[in-house]
């Protein structure tokens, strides 16, 4: 896959989640650096597996739901 596109509606409480994670890394180099290297191994071990590259990811992402005080998704 050459790109991956996500999208959110306007308002959304998913969108408000990515908001919030975006915020959280850059107040917060030591989870944003530590996020790029998740990222980055998934994307190595993946490379054309898209729902393993999230799989793989999802437990920093919860972890920094919960830092910043958010229900996670169910």
């Amino acid at each position: 896959m050459e790109h991956h596109l996500y999208v959110c509606a306007q308002g959304s409480s998913e969108l408000k989640r990515h908001l919030a994670l975006r915020e959280h890394l850059k107040a917060h180099p030591e989870d944003r650096d530590r996020y790029a290297q998740v990222k980055y191994a998934a994307a190595a071990r993946h490379p054309t597996d898209i729902d393993a590259y999230l799989e793989e990811k999802t437990p920093i992402i919860l972890e920094i739901y919960q830092k910043c005080g958010l229900n996670t998704p169910v």
